[in-house]
């Protein structure tokens, strides 16, 4: 650009009409450089414009599937399936997929990890979307095969905005077990726990699920199978979460993420028992109110009261 206007301004001369057109060059040099400016950072600030809002939990309806895409600011994403009868109804999850992601020329680009949804996620294979259109709220992306799919963003936030925790949770009534024992010897020892049950994200439109009492049943029986060793300190109650989930999901369709133990005591006194299921029950009742022990840390020590 200099050269050529160096090379236009020699033919002119010293006259003034070489005053005239170095004036003139010199104007157009500067809104070209401006404008070149002004371009180059519109296009940054629109890919960094772009990363922002393609944060976040997003979901699409696909032949009676829902499909969940969390994307983290980190590069890293998660996805999984979840099966829906005709009434639109959450009834199974499929599976799960998770890898890195990027942004590139207008591209969306995913590499898969892992994966068990193959149909879905191929596991170590690239996906390059061509991003169609992009909001806070929506958007559209042109997968390879030329098909364009809709996505909309679940619990949205403004850019900069902190994620808030808006998972979900239902209480769970207290229960109280007498442990399994491995010999007539053994004394009655009694199990008792305040619970709560921490949901994956629902899909839009989907109900939280009610408690079923078959699920308190089915906890029951899992509970009073441990026996002392397994539930003596807290580090071995929280052990029995994961086999506990197993058990109650099936009657919550498959929507329990995390079990969060609010309170538990191990006790031969059945006057423990009993003031545990009151001090519980009736808390539990009262509006506005929270039973002793509920909202205390999680990692709170098992309260032991052995003869």
């Amino acid at each position: 650009m200099i050269a050529l206007i160096n090379e236009y301004l020699q033919k002119f001369g010293n006259g003034w009409v070489s005053l005239m057109a170095r004036y003139v060059w010199k104007r157009l040099a500067a809104f070209f450089l401006a404008g070149m400016f002004v371009y180059m950072a519109g296009c940054g600030g629109k890919d960094a414009s772009d990363k922002e809002m393609v944060l976040g939990n997003w979901t699409q309806f696909r032949n009676r599937a829902y499909i969940l895409l969390i994307i983290n600011p980190k590069g890293i994403w998660q996805s999984s399936v979840r099966i829906a009868d005709v009434t639109s109804k959450i009834v199974s999850s499929k599976g799960d997929a998770e890898g890195t992601w990027h942004l590139q020329d207008g591209q969306l680009i995913f590499t898969v990890m892992e994966s068990t949804i193959e149909n879905v996620w191929a596991r170590n294979h690239t996906y390059m979307f061509d991003i169609v259109e992009l909001t806070d709220q929506h958007m559209l992306l042109q997968e390879e095969t030329g098909r364009v799919a809709e996505w909309k963003k679940t619990g949205a936030r403004k850019p900069g905005e902190k994620p808030e925790n808006t998972a979900v949770t239902i209480p769970m009534p207290p229960i109280a077990v007498n442990l399994n024992k491995i010999s007539s010897g053994t004394p009655d020892r009694y199990l008792c726990l305040s619970m709560a049950l921490v949901l994956k994200e629902l899909m839009p439109g989907q109900q939280i699920p009610r408690f079923h009492p078959r699920a308190k049943e089915a906890a029951i029986l899992f509970l009073s199978s441990l026996i002392h060793s397994d539930v003596e300190d807290f580090d071995k109650v929280k052990a029995q979460k994961t086999r506990l989930k197993q058990v109650l999901n099936p009657y919550m369709q498959d929507v329990i993420e995390d079990i969060k133990i609010k309170r538990v005591i191990v006790s031969t006194s059945v006057e423990k028992v009993e003031e545990f299921m009151i001090a519980h029950t009736m808390g539990a009742d009262k509006k506005g109110g929270a039973a002793p022990g509920e909202g205390e840390p999680e990692q709170q020590d098992t309260a032991s009261d052995n003869d």
